[in-house]
């Protein structure tokens, strides 16, 4: 857990939220500035979508490098979480596939992410039609597939673990992190960012950076910076598989979703099998939703993964719960200094923010210190995309 700090009257760098990506933020500031940084969080650390989050730890992006390789750089960071932060996570190496048809839009997909691992060094395998039996041999009609592309370095981790690992060495590194304290407004002078209004009094600082999750909009609107994210609810079940079943196959499952579905699998930590719809589009207010899976989808979930495994079709349910996107139109992010001089804003994940969270932390201490970053070309993150366009970069290529 993280030691609760005591909300000071000044500091040079406020970050709000307590997820992934704040705490991300919070530990990259510390480690290489001497900058004096304070986190505020409403909740607890990691209470949000990064609590309930299934952190898969892909590099898979079809031919879109440079998610890729922030998630190369990103995973490297998390396998030796405790050589660069001091703290211990969970992580479990789990090949994800990607099955696919010659000459459809999902096969194209699937192959374009090949060709992108390959040229970058990161180990993938073609596993062709005839070979899919073998190496995937619970998933009915697998062969009905022309190939898979393996992303053979994937695994997964732990949310909320992550992020308080993140907080634990940011305070160790002397960042104030103060939980249970909401920010309500960020104040403003001459268009310079002067502090932020809490629940528990200001705080005069100069820069603040909002990593807010589906809360970020309404700090954004305070300041007339217009933030185009939605909430929308996903729906997560956690599978007991048969005895027998887990004898049979050590590893359960790989990650992995069917070409056109809006669902996935990957195993779960203690034998478990984690399936989650994805992209449902169902928007919800972040304060007030449905935390249990509508029966209907817990039915049709079950039934899915049956049809796709069918030893599984006596598998228990362990668990059930729900959680949200922040999404954009394009599903691509926000990392950008927008509104008053000294604001930055990181959000927008889309479903798809854990695997880089040690690249955001990275590339928004490098906006606030240098203004720039080299990790990537930072404007394709840039706010002013849907200025000329309310889609951005347009619809999401990677709906599974």
């Amino acid at each position: 857990m993280v030691d609760r700090g005591t909300l000071p009257n000044s500091t040079d760098v406020i970050v709000v939220g307590g997820g992934i990506m704040g705490t991300s933020i919070a530990f990259f500031l510390s480690a290489q500035t001497d900058l004096d940084v304070t986190l505020v969080e409403k909740d607890g650390i990691a209470t949000g979508s990064t609590g309930d989050s299934s952190a898969i730890l892909r590099h898979h992006y079809g031919d879109q490098t440079i998610y890729s390789k922030m998630a190369w750089w990103s995973h490297q960071f998390y396998r030796n979480f405790n050589e660069e932060t001091g703290e211990v996570i969970a992580h479990i190496d789990n090949p994800l596939v990607r099955f696919g048809r010659e000459n459809t839009d999902p096969g194209n997909y699937a192959k374009a992410g090949y060709e992108t691992l390959q040229s970058l060094n990161i180990p993938v395998t073609k596993h062709e039609s005839e070979k899919l039996p073998d190496r995937y041999s619970m998933i009915a009609d697998v062969e009905s597939f022309d190939f898979g592309i393996s992303d053979d370095a994937a695994g997964y981790s732990d949310g909320s673990d992550a992020a308080n690992g993140f907080a634990r060495a940011a305070q160790q590194n002397g960042v104030t992190v103060v939980t249970g304290v909401g920010a309500e407004t960020i104040k403003v002078e001459e268009d310079s960012i002067v502090g932020v209004k809490t629940e528990e009094g200001d705080i005069e600082c100069d820069t603040v950076v909002v990593a807010a999750g589906s809360w970020t909009p309404r700090l954004g609107e305070k300041l007339g910076v217009d933030i185009p994210i939605t909430t929308t609810r996903e729906q997560i079940l956690i599978l007991d598989p048969p005895e027998a079943y887990k004898a049979k196959y050590p590893s359960l499952v790989p990650t992995t979703a069917l070409p056109g579905g809006n669902w996935y699998i990957r195993p779960d930590f203690g034998d478990g099998i984690l399936v989650a719809t994805h992209h449902t589009d169902e928007e919800v207010n972040p304060d007030h939703y449905d935390g249990n899976p509508d029966e209907e989808i817990i039915l049709e979930l079950t039934e899915q993964i049956s049809n796709m495994i069918p030893e599984l079709k006596e598998a228990g349910l362990r668990g059930k719960y729900c959680g949200v996107y922040s999404t954009t139109p394009d599903h691509d992010f926000i990392l950008d200094q927008a509104g008053p001089e000294g604001c930055y804003f990181a959000c927008g994940f889309s479903g798809h923010g854990f695997k880089h969270g040690p690249a955001i932390g990275k590339i928004m201490t490098d906006l606030v210190v240098e203004g720039t970053t080299d990790m990537v070309d930072v404007d394709f993150f840039s706010l002013d995309r849907f200025e000329g366009s309310p889609h951005g970069h347009g619809k999401a290529v990677d709906d599974v």
